[in-house]
C-alpha cells in the first residue's frame, strides 16, 4: 500500500496539533506526515517531531507557499490549512497562496478548517459581522472558485468556538466573563481535539468528505447552564472575573467583541446530531471538562496551564 504524504499547516497550534495526533492515531495505512512550523527548533516543534517517526518537521510560512513545496521535495497527497488572525487580508494571504500551490503541485485533496457561521445554508453566504469569522468566508469562497473543474478536491471544516478557551488562568476567566455578558442565549462549543478527528477522517477518507461543508460542535449552552455543568462535573465554582472585564476585552479586542455581540442576536448553528452521527465520541462540555480540561487539577490546587494567549484559542 502507497504511503499518503499530508502536510498540516500549524502543526504546533491548538488545531494543527490535534490534526497530527488525530492521524496518527486513526490509521493502519502508511502514512507521512509534513508538520508544518516557523520555528522548527522550539520546544513544542521538537517534541512533536521525536514523538513518532512518521512525522517531519518542515520550516515555513503559508504566506511563501512555493518554498514550503520545495523543502517538502515529495508529492504531497492532502493538506490541512488553518489560518492564523493577523492584520486586514492576512489570513486570506495565507491561504489562497497555498491553495494557488498545492493546485500547482498536484495536491489531490485540500482540507480548510473555517468556521461556522449560522448551519450549513447560511454559512454559504453569510460573512458574519466578525472580521476573522468573514476573513474564512472569504477562503470558502476562493476555494472553491480555484478548484473548479481542477483534480484538486476540497473539504471545509466549520467549527465554532473552543471550549478549550475556558482556562483556569486569567484569559480562560475573561473568556467566561464575556460568556456571561450574552445572556441567556447559548452559544454552541467544540473540543479542539475533536476538529482534529473530523480533519483526519477527511484527510484519509477524500472519496467520502470531497465537496462537503462539515459542521462539528460538540454541545450548546448557555454561561448559566455551564457553570451548572461545571459544578457538577468539577466540584467547584466555575473560574471567571467581573463582567466589567469582558467588556474591557471587548472593546480593546473588537474582533473578539464584535463575535461577542453577533451571539447575542444570531451565533452558530452546527447540526449537532448530524455531527455526532459521524463521530460518536465527539464531546459534550461535561466529558470535555471530565476528560480533556485543565480542571481537573483544580481540586488539587494545581494547574495544567502555565500562560495562555487568548487570541491563540479565539482566532486560530
Amino acid at each position: 500500500m502507497a504511503t499518503q504524504t499530508f502536510l498540516v499547516v500549524g502543526a504546533t497550534g491548538t488545531q494543527g496539533s490535534s490534526v497530527v495526533k488525530a492521524l496518527l492515531s486513526s490509521t493502519t495505512t502508511p502514512i507521512k506526515i509534513l508538520a508544518l512550523t516557523r520555528d522548527p527548533t522550539s520546544k513544542r516543534a521538537q517534541s512533536l517531531a521525536s514523538s513518532d517517526p512518521r512525522i517531519r518537521l518542515l520550516p515555513g510560512d503559508p504566506t511563501a507557499p512555493e518554498a514550503i513545496f520545495s523543502a517538502a521535495n515529495t508529492p504531497i497527497d492532502g493538506v490541512f490549512c488553518v489560518t492564523v488572525h493577523g492584520p486586514e487580508g492576512a489570513e486570506e494571504a495565507q491561504a489562497q497562496g497555498l491553495i494557488n500551490a498545492s493546485l500547482a503541485h498536484g495536491v489531490k485533496h485540500f482540507v480548510f478548517t473555517s468556521a461556522d457561521r449560522g448551519g450549513d445554508v447560511v454559512s454559504d453566504t453569510t460573512p458574519t459581522p466578525a472580521p476573522h469569522i468573514a476573513s474564512k468566508h472569504h477562503i470558502e469562497i476562493y476555494l472553491r472558485e480555484k478548484t473548479r473543474g481542477t483534480a484538486m478536491e476540497w473539504t471545509i471544516l466549520r467549527p465554532v468556538t473552543f471550549m478549550d478557551n475556558l482556562t483556569p488562568d486569567f484569559a480562560g476567566k475573561g473568556f467566561a466573563a464575556m460568556w456571561r455578558q450574552v445572556g441567556k442565549r447559548r452559544i454552541q462549543v467544540v473540543a479542539a481535539s475533536d476538529i482534529g478527528i473530523f480533519a483526519a477522517k477527511a484527510l484519509l477518507e477524500p472519496e467520502r468528505f470531497k465537496g462537503k461543508c462539515v459542521g462539528i460542535a460538540g454541545d450548546e449552552l448557555n454561561f448559566e447552564e455551564a457553570c451548572e455543568k461545571f459544578k457538577e462535573v468539577v466540584g467547584v465554582e466555575m473560574p471567571t472575573t467581573f463582567c466589567a472585564v469582558g467588556s474591557v476585552l471587548k472593546f480593546a479586542m473588537k474582533d473578539i467583541g464584535s463575535m461577542f455581540k453577533w451571539f447575542e442576536t444570531a451565533g452558530y448553528a452546527v447540526d449537532i446530531p448530524a455531527a455526532k452521527r459521524e463521530y460518536p465520541e465527539l464531546q459534550d462540555f461535561g466529558t470535555w471538562l471530565e476528560k480533556s480540561s485543565g480542571f481537573r487539577d483544580l481540586k488539587t490546587g494545581k494547574s495544567a496551564y502555565n500562560v495562555n494567549l487568548l487570541l491563540k484559542f479565539f482566532l486560530t
